[in-house]
């Protein structure tokens, strides 16, 4: 949990400090590469050394789910003037659970500490890029 708290720090503290204020456009592609790599590579470099299956889950889980569905429940746009927008909800919830399968079963495999396993564990990281990528409007 320790390291999941740290990921939702950094891309959160990344957000908050507006980082290509200070270095421009360099600056906002560093963020941009930042969040798109640190939730599928955590999982796997988490798995591979320390070899705990149900931590890497969780850290391939728990912070995509944290900052996508109840960043956007508390502070996104789901609650409106006139309630719940269920469809939009549904639409979050799908998107989040989607990226965090992906990034769960890329800290699990790489979990196993074997190459063949290291290998479908990079493929679900890799994959988690271009589904993160379809979520963006």
């Amino acid at each position: 949990m320790i390291i999941s708290f740290v990921v939702i720090c950094i891309v959160a503290g990344l957000e908050t400090i507006d980082i290509y204020r200070i270095f421009g456009t360099y600056g906002e592609r560093f963020e941009t590469v930042i969040t798109l790599l640190i939730f599928p590579v955590t999982p796997i470099i988490y798995g591979w050394i320390i070899k705990d299956k149900i931590g890497a889950i969780i850290v391939g889980t728990v912070p995509i789910f944290i900052l996508l569905f109840f960043g956007n429940l508390f502070f996104g746009n789901l609650i409106y003037k006139d309630g719940l927008n269920i469809s939009r909800f549904l639409i979050i919830l799908v998107y989040a659970v989607s990226l965090a399968t992906l990034g769960g079963l890329a800290g699990y495999f790489s979990s196993k500490r074997e190459f063949k396993y290291l290998t479908i564990s990079i493929f679900f990281g890799i994959l988690w890029i271009p589904v993160f990528l379809s979520g963006i409007n």
